[in-house]
């Protein structure tokens, strides 16, 4: 009877240890692969951070532009950016330069 009760004994905690052994590799696989998970989402947060400040940026230059184009379809803008850079003007009007505002060198023709 004390043999039996022994080998009863022995066979539990051969079970229990393999128990033990199966828990403890899982909760190393599940710990795993829980801070491999949350290392792709700071990275992925990260990621998704510098996307939308870029978006954002894309946005705003997209709403300048938008204006731009807006003013160049407007002939008084046209014709105001042609008097002030390359010196064009209308029947009767005299340009003069103002010599305390920095001049942008361009290329530009004049045919008399």
């Amino acid at each position: 009877m004390k043999k039996r009760k022994r080998k009863r004994q022995k066979g539990l905690m051969r079970r229990l240890l393999a128990f033990l052994v199966v828990f403890a590799l899982l909760s190393t696989f599940m710990i795993s692969s829980l801070i491999s998970q949350s290392h792709q989402i700071n990275e992925a947060m990260q990621t998704k951070k510098g996307l939308q400040k870029q978006l954002n940026q894309s946005k705003h230059e997209a709403s300048d532009v938008k204006k731009r184009i807006k003013l160049l379809h407007d002939k008084d803008y046209i014709g105001e950016i042609a008097r002030r850079d390359y010196l064009l003007s209308n029947k009767g009007e005299i340009i003069f330069q103002n010599p305390l505002r920095p001049r942008i060198d361009r290329h530009f023709f004049c045919y008399v």
